[in-house]
């Protein structure tokens, strides 16, 4: 009994530390003893690899926990950067990344970070993201709600963006909400081609 109850424990915890692919379609990789290697639907994926897509990739994963992340094409995420929090769960690098966080028992959050800014959830929420070559980050929200603060220049309190809304976070400006979401759209679309 206590050996199935250890073993049980084991797969839990390799189960956080791992994310596994369930799709991927063409070139994604991760970086594997400096070299870059290619992910197949099925592998597992432990924590600190960097995970790239060329310009046809796209991948899901699935996290423990039930949180999950697409990858799009050009992007580069690094998979559980930080192994002592087991809330942090992607650093966004670069690309498009949609993501559903599903904060845990025993988290008091979800965390994604970017290069300009850090995303927290307490409840499930699925966001999607934008990394432009200026390292602005555009932050869609599709369900739930997160709060986003500024990486360089944070505030006391995050600002919180709910369901079907949108921010723009840019390396040398406080967040604003007084960007409407056309200004967004016209501000990444150019990027994001």
């Amino acid at each position: 009994m206590l050996l199935a109850q250890t073993r049980q424990l084991d797969w839990g915890v390799r189960q956080m530390n791992e994310a596994r692919a369930t799709s991927v379609t063409g070139e994604v990789s991760r970086v594997r003893d400096g070299q870059p290697w290619a992910v197949s639907t099925g592998d597992r994926i432990p924590i600190q690899q960097i995970i790239s897509t060329g310009s046809d990739g796209y991948a899901h994963f699935e996290a423990g926990g039930g949180s999950s992340f697409d990858i799009f094409a050009n992007s580069r995420v690094l998979f559980r950067q930080n192994p002592a929090n087991s809330g942090d769960l992607l650093d966004v690098l670069a690309g498009r990344v949609r993501i559903h966080l599903q904060p845990s028992l025993g988290q008091l959050q979800e965390r994604i970070l970017c290069p300009v800014a850090i995303i927290t959830t307490h409840q499930p929420a699925t966001i999607a993201l934008a990394v432009d070559e200026d390292d602005n980050v555009r932050i869609d929200v599709v369900e739930g709600a997160i709060r986003v603060q500024h990486a360089f220049l944070p505030r006391s309190e995050p600002i919180l963006v709910t369901a079907v809304d949108a921010i723009l976070v840019q390396k040398d400006q406080q967040i604003s909400r007084r960007l409407d979401r056309g200004s967004l759209y016209r501000y990444t679309v150019k990027p994001l081609r």
